[in-house]
């Protein structure tokens, strides 16, 4: 019985702190939309604007490390 009191106590404090990071997640209106051109930007010595017209480019953004 305390085994699943525990168990159920410890699903709803981890839902809880799921649903409460979620909720304070910040909405930037400035991000840009599916299907929207990027904004240029450089970074180690490459610059986005090089390609343009020349090749396809897929970007991936992570959210986190692996």
């Amino acid at each position: 019985m305390k085994r699943t009191l525990r168990l159920v106590v410890t699903a709803l404090a981890f839902l809880l702190i799921c649903v409460g990071s979620v909720a304070a997640a910040p909405y930037d209106e400035n991000r840009p939309k599916v299907g929207q051109k990027a904004r240029d930007f450089e970074i180690q010595g490459f610059k986005l604007s090089d390609l343009k017209g020349r090749k396809n480019l897929v970007m991936v953004f992570y959210r986190g490390h692996f």
